[in-house]
């Protein structure tokens, strides 16, 4: 038996549900084109809080970190970018605590993902 299908063009609400922004990541592609990066540059709320000043640090500190741990990333991207997608590293920098007047020596594990549309910078157990 043969049926004829018909089709419908009448307009109608979409069931779609709301989209929720992913808080987990943070777009930091300004200070990654410095670097070298072309497309857009993701760092992980995680990361960034582990790269915070401390209170008795200069403002500064944070910027200077992510622009190192940035630079690590995209040089170790650069390097393996044919063999891997992904690269783990460690990114070792000190701490200065001006009120005992010592360095505290802080070290993250680091993986950086290219993937279609973004690059991911974040702690291990970000991905």
């Amino acid at each position: 038996m043969q049926m004829q299908l018909t089709l419908d063009f009448t307009p109608r609400p979409s069931n779609l549900k709301a989209i929720i922004k992913n808080t987990t990541w943070m777009n930091v592609s300004d200070v990654a084109r410095g670097v070298g990066f072309m497309m857009p540059v993701e760092v992980s709320v995680t990361l960034s809080d582990a790269l915070e000043a401390l209170q008795s640090e200069d403002a500064d500190s944070y910027d200077q970190r992510l622009y190192d741990a940035l630079w690590l990333a995209h040089h170790y991207l650069a390097l393996d970018l044919r063999q891997r997608e992904s690269v783990s590293f460690t990114f070792d920098f000190l701490r200065e605590d001006k009120h005992n007047g010592k360095f505290i020596e802080a070290s993250l594990r680091l993986r950086v993902e290219a993937q279609k549309q973004a690059v991911l910078l974040g702690l291990m157990q970000d991905f």
